[in-house]
């Protein structure tokens, strides 16, 4: 096997042909062929699939992809130190949590000074799969996810099927948020279904997460559902209607700038957690990324109801 056809393969990947990966790599197409038949003989497996459409990749393919990358990350890594000054990456995944963005800020400023390049990113997605598959593809670096509690060795068996490796933050619980003013502002959560004739905000990973059957009930049951993240938009919607909310709760500052409520949904407890890449958890940034999400996720909750 050579660096160059698991180059290739990758390249194949990314442009969806054998004759588009070669052009890109300045290569024959009939050699770029060659190399991927001769790769699959040496492996006694097929990697690629040919059709009228290009390739697709097979299920041992797709493996083979996720180790090609880790090959080419650790290829980059050796080049780089001959290198005498510092260049830093760091692509996060991550769920709409301010505290996620907070370390974000505090990883690049601790940078900033002492390195020669700084190529950093924030990506903000809303389910598990989501941040698994950009960690599987190599689009970003570190995931940042919520699972149900009760699911977590469920998605645990996934991580380790995908060589990612799971760290542990803390617990949250899902809570209804609404106005002082609504009229179910004075009531528990305790009986989800009394709030179905009332406008539901929820994030669209909500329910591809997994959610508690309480949840997913209510989610089935209510009268008018709207998607939106847990922004200063959610935050207006909330405070001038009869509409809640179904999240993690608010810092109590917001809380008590907008006029809201929240209301501690029984059984509804979370998993939070960082995602890497298994060959990669050692690696210095992602190490002093995951330190200061710790200190900052502290912070966080110590600010939440």
């Amino acid at each position: 096997m050579k660096t160059e056809q698991i180059l290739l393969i990758i390249e194949i990947s990314r442009q969806g042909s054998i004759s588009k990966a070669a052009q890109k790599l300045f290569m024959a197409q009939p050699n770029a062929s060659n190399a991927v038949y001769a790769l699959e003989q040496e492996l006694g497996y097929q990697i690629l699939e040919r059709t009228y459409n290009g390739v697709t990749f097979t299920p041992r393919g797709k493996k083979f992809l996720q180790y090609a990358y880790s090959i080419q990350r650790n290829l980059d890594n050796i080049y780089l130190l001959k290198q005498e000054e510092k260049k830093i990456r760091l692509f996060v995944a991550t769920y709409a949590y301010s505290f996620a963005e907070n370390a974000f800020v505090r990883f690049c400023k601790s940078y900033i000074n002492s390195a020669k390049t700084l190529n950093c990113s924030l990506t903000k997605i809303g389910t598990v799969k989501e941040g698994m598959e950009m960690l599987i593809n190599d689009i970003v670096d570190i995931s940042l996810i919520v699972c149900r509690r009760e699911l977590y060795g469920y998605f645990e068996a996934e991580f380790k099927q995908n060589n990612l490796h799971p760290i542990f933050l803390d617990y949250v619980s899902l809570y209804i948020t609404l106005s002082e003013n609504h009229p179910m502002a004075c009531k528990e959560a305790d009986n989800l279904l009394e709030y179905v004739d009332y406008p539901c905000v929820s994030n669209a990973g909500l329910a591809s997460n997994l959610a508690p059957p309480e949840v997913e009930e209510l989610l089935r049951s209510v009268k008018m559902h709207i998607v939106m993240g847990p922004d200063e938009a959610r935050l207006s919607l909330l405070e001038s209607g009869n509409t809640f909310a179904i999240s993690t709760p608010y810092p109590k500052k917001v809380l008590k700038e907008h006029g809201l409520v929240c209301r501690k949904i029984p059984n509804a407890e979370r998993c939070m957690l960082l995602l890497v890449r298994e060959e990669e958890y050692l690696n210095e940034e992602l190490q002093n990324y995951i330190r200061i999400v710790r200190e900052e996720i502290q912070k966080w909750l110590d600010d939440i109801v």
